[in-house]
């Protein structure tokens, strides 16, 4: 299989909120995050290369911080009930970016990544 990560992934554990095709507010749960995209569990089905436009909450000095970002499911599969679904993140808004930038390389100083690039073939 032909690896597609570029960048580590690392846990992380809260509410995303995104819109599939900027139809309808949706929550999953984030499981992981990269520098290029995100996993998310939600009890939604959604289909790969649905767009979406996404907002995560990352820490900030002054309180959390919503960045919105734009991509789409690069992946997507049920699972016990749960669609178990990866976002490949095309767009940062400018004003953002830099606080998505910090909160990732806040994760790669604070200990080792879920896994390596090489691991998985997952966006």
């Amino acid at each position: 299989m032909e690896e597609k990560r570029e960048t580590p992934r690392f846990r992380i554990n809260q509410l995303i909120g995104y819109f599939p095709n900027r139809e309808e507010y949706l929550w999953a749960e984030g499981l992981d995050l990269s520098r290029g995209g995100l996993s998310c569990s939600a009890p939604q089905s959604i289909d790969p290369l649905t767009n979406v436009y996404l907002m995560l909450g990352v820490p900030n000095p002054e309180g959390e911080r919503l960045v919105r970002c734009e991509g789409y499911v690069a992946h997507a599969r049920m699972e016990a009930g749960r669609c178990l679904f990866g976002i490949r993140i095309e767009r940062v808004s400018d004003e953002d970016e830099p606080f998505l930038t910090r909160f990732v390389q806040e994760l790669e100083k604070s200990g080792a990544p879920l896994a390596r690039p090489s691991d998985s073939g997952r966006a």
